[in-house]
């Protein structure tokens, strides 16, 4: 069980996810341990440092410890602050060797590294199935003693426009995928989707995406055959925050923009493949999400080994028809208001 908060001297600290999607996934948690301890003890969050520009609006107020290159260059500035408790949602054993100098330290199971944790329970499941990856991060904490919680998101903050935004309503497109080609979709269909919006709404395009997406985002353009603005590799995580909040439709894939887009409140469509959205779909009403199921999917692999047909076979129309219903919805939304 986690130690009960007795001083403000002894804080408590939180092992954060290390990808963007599941960063999101676990606030819902945070925000339970916060609760929890009720003022009585600080909360820590450490997490990687390429996620740390996006904490004063994903977690304000809390304090972000980004994790160094060596995970044991942690003993002494935790064992300093007289750190209680960490709880550690990631799996892996460098998780556990930064975490070595506080006495109570609880994670997942995870054979391996048991004799590094003071307390393991099993990962929850569900009988039907997949159990969402947020609610297995909120099982762990009550599986330590805490209460139970549902899985919702903190109300999101109010983001400036960016300065270099167009002046009418964009179609913001993220066509790369971190977690390998198996999740990407046919530039060509990336295409045929951003025609039709062009065409029905007046959409401007704009691609967004990190470096390593410039690829991605190149491919989406030529196939477009027409000019589009893209940024890809030239926004920092927070200016891609800011771009997300302000973009009339997002079309993405199962990947960490699309959680964030739920975290913003923002229409979007995401398209699934190789992934499963019952285990780490967005949470919220605010992403749809575009499935062409066939038997193989989901196999969570980051290269197809056949012929990608979870993404061949997921055609336009099927991701247009979502894409149009948020539309829709808001202009019927804004009529009324």
């Amino acid at each position: 069980m986690i130690p009960a908060p007795n001083s403000p001297d002894h804080p408590h600290l939180l092992r954060l996810p290390n990808w963007l999607g599941d960063l999101v996934l676990a606030l819902p948690a945070v925000h339970l341990y916060q609760r929890w301890l009720n003022h009585r003890a600080p909360l820590i969050l450490l997490g990687p440092s390429s996620l740390a520009p996006l904490a004063p609006i994903l977690l304000p107020g809390l304090e972000y410890l980004p994790t160094p290159p060596l995970p044991l260059s942690l003993y002494p500035t935790l064992k300093n602050r007289n750190v209680a408790s960490a709880v550690l949602f990631p799996n892996s054993i460098r998780t556990a060797l930064e975490t070595l100098s506080v006495p109570y330290r609880a994670g997942f199971d995870q054979k391996i590294r048991h004799p590094l944790l003071t307390d393991h329970p099993p990962r929850r499941t569900s009988p039907n199935g997949y159990l969402h990856l947020s609610d297995q991060y909120i099982g762990l904490l009550q599986d330590l003693g805490l209460p139970s919680a549902k899985a919702e998101l903190p109300p999101p903050p109010t983001l400036s426009k960016p300065k270099d935004a167009p002046a009418q309503p964009y179609l913001a497109i993220l066509p790369g995928a971190a977690y390998g080609p198996a999740k990407r979709w046919d530039p060509s269909s990336f295409a045929s989707v951003i025609r039709t919006l062009q065409k029905s709404h007046s959409l401007q395009p704009v691609l967004l995406g990190g470096s390593n997406d410039r690829t991605a985002c190149q491919a989406v353009a030529q196939a477009l055959g027409s000019p589009i603005t893209d940024l890809s590799g030239k926004t920092t995580t927070l200016e891609l925050a800011h771009w997300l909040a302000h973009a009339e439709l997002i079309l993405c894939h199962d990947s960490g923009p699309m959680h964030l887009a739920a975290f913003l409140r923002k229409p979007a469509v995401a398209i699934f493949g190789s992934t499963e959205p019952a285990w780490t779909g967005p949470l919220g009403s605010s992403v749809s999400i575009a499935q062409h199921k066939v038997s193989c999917s989901p196999c969570f692999l980051k290269t197809c080994p056949l012929d990608h047909r979870c993404m061949t076979r997921l055609t336009p129309e099927e991701v247009l028809t979502p894409c149009l219903h948020h539309l829709t919805s808001m202009n019927k939304k804004i009529k009324y208001e």
